[in-house]
């Protein structure tokens, strides 16, 4: 088989993937996680029932799929703001897009629930490709922002980049598991992010 055969096989792969997580959140939204069955969402996205566990060893697995479609989302979002000359500082534009990424979960609070916890699980694996991807484009962000002196060059990018996503995520977490809603989820992330950003800013006269 070719090289290009090989990628179109893997792009006919992903976009079966891709449908068939869109089919299933559709249905979840629709009916709620319990009440949908593999049979629904495998007739509705035209593929047999096999062909869903060829992707997912199970349907919550498919809120697990939703990340690696963000991450894909964020990479292009956030190379086209840094190509673009003359928009500065870039920093706040950046985390912006992570804020936004919190729309899901306001759409559907019991859903974004589920997405939360199977989050939670692929990091408690340790050895997740996924959260491997979201951990190194954190870091070439912050890099990014240090080489162009929007944060300070003194504090290792991996410790600045875990924190931007521990505050993320537990600002997402707790907004998730409480009862009623705490906060507005995206204004809530925007301020505590802007917090990290002047937190991290270079010190006026201390060379950083």
């Amino acid at each position: 088989m070719t090289e290009l055969e090989l990628s179109r096989r893997e792009r006919k792969k992903e976009e079966t993937k891709e449908r068939i997580c869109n089919v299933a959140l559709k249905l979840f939204k629709q009916k709620g996680l319990e009440n949908t069955t593999v049979d629904e969402i495998a007739e509705k996205a035209d593929v047999a029932k096999g062909t869903f566990f060829n992707y997912f060893p199970r349907k919550e697995a498919v809120l697990g799929f939703l990340p690696e479609m963000w991450i894909a989302e964020v990479e292009a979002q956030a190379e086209a703001i840094i190509s673009e000359p003359g928009f500065e500082p870039l920093g706040p534009r950046i985390t912006e897009i992570f804020v936004q990424l919190a729309s899901f979960y306001e759409e559907d609070r019991t859903l974004a629930k589920w997405v939360a916890m199977e989050w939670l699980r692929c990091e408690q694996s340790g050895d997740d490709d996924m959260c491997r991807r979201w951990d190194e484009l954190g870091v070439r962000l912050v890099s990014f922002l240090q080489d162009k002196g929007e944060l300070r060059r003194d504090v290792p990018p991996e410790r600045a980049a875990d924190l931007f996503g521990s505050i993320h995520q537990n600002t997402v977490m707790r907004w998730v598991a409480a009862a009623e809603k705490p906060y507005p989820l995206r204004e809530e992330l925007r301020a505590r992010m802007k917090l990290v950003v002047e937190g991290l800013a270079p010190q006026a006269g201390g060379g950083k």
